[in-house]
């Protein structure tokens, strides 16, 4: 089975020509960062690049305005992932109608647990949109197997217990933890915070279903030609099928 590759861009005046580079290049599921002023779950890189959208008036209404516009030439899935405040102030209903207007995939919402997302599930019975889980290596064996049970989309699992990008060796545990959670869910479970490199990429694909890839691929696109971020991206894709 072909492994995901889940690369993230942060939704910046660039992001609709990143998101046709990534899924011309071998991204199966491409991960849309809603810039926001207090990013508690992201890296120096993703923090800069949220910072300099928000200079650059990105917002979520232009952010979802461009999906929408150019919904009809983007050939595979995008998620967005979103702090809960922008949802909270959008309104949730119509939140998720814009989001479905725009042919939005998903949404990862990393401040909000699993209670909550779970409350957000029962509120709108009708959305389209999935509302997909995060893991974090230090839930338990009973949280691990809740989430598992009632995930939709795919499965986020956090490799290390760091913000994004951070690097540093993988969680010890993270291994068995993605096998734990494959035995209890039907839907994929991939993994991401700190993966880089193919290297990286082969040994958490042994056990993910794939991979996500969001400070590397951030900076890449701040300070490289198109032609070495193809050739990356080709990389990565090559591990994931190798």
């Amino acid at each position: 089975m072909s492994k995901y590759f889940i690369p993230y861009i942060m939704g910046d005046q660039s992001f609709i020509s990143n998101l046709k580079l990534l899924q011309e290049h071998g991204a199966d599921i491409v991960e849309i960062g809603i810039p926001f002023s207090d990013p508690v779950a992201d890296g120096p890189t993703i923090m800069e690049a949220g910072n300099k959208a928000i200079a650059e008036g990105m917002t979520v209404e232009k952010i979802l305005q461009e999906l929408k516009q150019h919904r009809d030439t983007l050939h595979g899935r995008y998620v967005l992932m979103t702090y809960y405040n922008i949802i909270h102030y959008y309104g949730e209903t119509e939140f998720l109608s814009a989001c479905e207007e725009a042919g939005v995939y998903g949404l990862i919402i990393p401040d909000l647990p699993f209670e909550l997302i779970e409350e957000m599930k029962q509120r709108h019975p009708e959305r389209q949109v999935k509302l997909i889980s995060l893991i974090a290596m230090t839930a338990s064996e009973a949280r691990v197997k809740r989430i598992a049970e009632h995930a939709e989309g795919f499965i986020y699992t956090v490799t290390m217990n760091a913000t994004t990008g951070e690097d540093g060796t993988f969680h010890p545990d993270v291994k068995a933890t993605i096998q734990s959670l494959k035995s209890y869910t039907s839907v994929p479970v991939v993994a991401g915070f700190g993966i880089r490199t193919p290297e990286h990429v082969r040994d958490i694909g042994s056990v993910a279903d794939g991979v996500v890839i969001g400070s590397e691929i951030v900076r890449r696109f701040a300070s490289q030609d198109r032609a070495t971020i193809t050739t990356y991206l080709k990389s990565i894709r090559d591990a994931l099928d190798s």
